[in-house]
C-alpha cells in the first residue's frame, strides 16, 4: 500500500472538514447606527415606556365598556338552618348551589372616561416622540464616536509616517557622521525627534483605543471582542453647501418638527385632558347595574319526599335584577378638589416645560449654526495654512540640499508642516461633525 498517498488523502479529508474562518464584519456608519438603535439600553427602555403607555391607553378605552362577572358557590349546611331555595328551616345535612351573572356600566360621569382616553392618547404620543428624541441623540453620539475613530486612525497613520521618515533620515545621517560629513549632535537631535514621534504615536493610539471604547459602549458591544469599522474617506466639499442658509427661516420651519418639541406639546395636551377628566368627578354619575341568579338545593320536597331536579330548580329560582343608580358627590374629604388642583399645576408645569424646550431648541439651532460657521472658517484657514507650509517646506528642502540654509531652518519648516497637517486633520473632522449636527436640525438623515 502506498502510505504517502493514504496520508495525503487523510489530510484532504480532515482539512476539508475544518470549520471555515470568516473575516470579522467591518461596520460602516449606517450599520453602527442600526446596531445602536437595536442594542442601546436607553432606546430599549424608551420602547418599554411606549408599551406601557399603549397598555394604559387600552385600559382607558376598555373602561367605557360594561363589566361582566360571574359567581358560583357550593354550600353545605349541618343542623338547623334556613334553606334559601325553599325558605324553610331544615335540620338535615344539606348541599346547595348558587349561580349569579352580573354587569355594570357607567352611563354618565361628566365625560371623565372620554377625557381620560384623550389624555392617555397624548401621553402615548409623547412617549413615542421621546423615543424618537432618544434615538436621534444616540445617532448623533454614534456619528461623533465614528468620526473620532476615523480621525484618530488618520492620526496614527500620520504618526507612523513621521516615524518612518525620521528613521530614514537617521540612517542617512548615521552614514554621513561615519564619513565625517555630519556632526554627532545632528544624530542626537534626530534620535530625540524619533522619540518625540514615537510618543506622538502612543498618544494617537491611546486616543484611537478610547474612541473605539466609546463606540462599543454606545453599541452595547462585548468589550472582550474587537470592533472594526470601514476606513472610508470623507471630503468636506461632498457634504453640501451651507453658505446660503437662512437660519431664521430654518428655525420657523423645523423647530416644531423636532421630536423633543412634539413630545412637550403632547404632554401639555395630555395634562389638559387629564385636568378635564379630574374635574368631571365634581359631577353626578349615573350607573346601570343588572344581575341574573338562580339556586339549587338537595333538600327533599316535604310533600313528595323527592329532590326537585336540578334543571327544574334552576328554572324555578331564576331571578333578574336591574338598577339605575345616581351618585351625587357632596363631600369627599377634599380629595376631588385636591386632585383638580394637582391637575391644574400639572398643566402649568407642562406649559413651562414646553416653553423651556422651545427656547433651548432655538438656542441649540443657533449654536449649531454658529459652530458650523466657525468650523468651516477654521477648516478653510487650516487648508490655506497647510498649503503655505507645504510650499515653504518644499522650498526649504531644495535650499537645504543646496546648502543655502541650515539643518535647523529646514527642521523648523518641517515642524511647521507637521503642525499644519495635524491641525487640518482636526478641523476637517470637527467640520464634518458640526455639519452632521446641523443636518439633524435641518431634518436630514445622518450619513457619510
Amino acid at each position: 500500500m502506498n502510505y504517502k498517498l493514504f496520508f495525503v488523502l487523510l489530510l484532504l479529508i480532515f482539512g476539508s472538514a475544518r470549520p471555515k474562518l470568516y473575516a470579522q464584519e467591518v461596520l460602516d456608519l449606517k450599520k453602527c447606527i442600526e446596531m445602536a438603535i437595536e442594542q442601546n439600553i436607553n432606546i430599549k427602555k424608551s420602547q418599554v415606556a411606549n408599551e406601557r403607555a399603549g397598555t394604559s391607553l387600552l385600559k382607558s378605552k376598555m373602561s367605557v365598556l360594561p363589566s361582566l362577572n360571574s359567581f358560583a358557590s357550593q354550600s353545605f349546611s349541618f343542623g338547623n338552618s334556613l334553606d334559601y331555595t325553599t325558605y324553610e328551616y331544615v335540620k338535615d345535612k344539606t348541599s346547595s348551589n348558587y349561580f349569579q351573572l352580573n354587569s355594570e356600566v357607567t352611563i354618565f360621569q361628566g365625560f371623565n372616561k372620554i377625557n381620560t382616553i384623550k389624555s392617555e392618547q397624548f401621553a402615548l404620543e409623547g412617549s413615542m416622540y421621546n423615543y424618537e428624541n432618544i434615538r436621534d441623540q444616540i445617532i448623533l453620539q454614534v456619528a461623533s464616536a465614528y468620526l473620532n475613530i476615523l480621525m484618530n486612525a488618520e492620526q496614527v497613520a500620520y504618526a507612523n509616517e513621521q516615524i518612518n521618515l525620521t528613521k530614514s533620515m537617521l540612517e542617512k545621517t548615521q552614514v554621513l557622521v561615519e564619513v565625517g560629513q555630519e556632526t554627532k549632535s545632528k544624530l542626537l537631535e534626530l534620535n530625540a525627534e524619533l522619540a518625540n514621534n514615537e510618543l506622538a504615536l502612543v498618544e494617537a493610539s491611546n486616543k484611537l483605543e478610547q474612541s473605539y471604547l466609546l463606540l462599543k459602549q454606545l453599541l452595547n458591544w462585548d468589550m472582550s471582542k474587537s470592533l472594526s469599522i470601514s476606513k472610508q474617506s470623507v471630503e468636506i466639499m461632498s457634504l453640501g453647501d451651507y453658505s446660503n442658509t437662512d437660519i431664521e427661516q430654518l428655525i420657523s420651519k423645523q423647530l416644531q418638527e423636532l421630536p423633543q418639541i412634539k413630545k412637550a406639546k403632547a404632554e401639555l395636551q395630555s395634562a389638559t385632558y387629564s385636568y378635564k377628566a379630574t374635574k368631571a368627578l365634581y359631577y353626578p354619575s349615573l350607573n346601570l347595574q343588572s344581575s341574573f341568579s338562580s339556586r339549587y338545593s338537595d333538600v327533599k320536597n316535604p310533600i313528595t319526599g323527592l329532590i326537585t331536579p336540578f334543571g327544574e330548580q334552576i328554572d324555578n329560582n331564576f331571578g333578574q335584577f336591574f338598577s339605575l343608580g345616581l351618585n351625587i358627590p357632596l363631600f369627599n374629604n377634599y380629595n376631588v378638589r385636591a386632585n383638580v388642583e394637582y391637575a391644574k399645576l400639572n398643566i402649568k408645569l407642562a406649559e413651562l416645560n414646553y416653553k423651556e424646550l422651545e427656547q433651548e431648541s432655538k438656542n441649540a439651532i443657533y449654536e449649531a449654526w454658529f459652530n458650523l460657521k466657525n468650523a468651516i472658517n477654521k477648516y478653510n484657514a487650516a487648508v490655506k495654512n497647510q498649503e503655505a507650509q507645504k510650499l515653504l517646506f518644499d522650498q526649504s528642502s531644495l535650499m537645504y540640499k543646496e546648502g543655502l540654509i541650515s539643518y535647523y531652518e529646514w527642521q523648523s519648516a518641517r515642524s511647521g508642516l507637521n503642525r499644519a497637517e495635524t491641525n487640518l486633520l482636526n478641523t476637517k473632522y470637527e467640520c464634518i461633525f458640526r455639519i452632521k449636527v446641523f443636518d439633524y436640525y435641518r431634518g436630514v438623515d445622518i450619513s457619510l
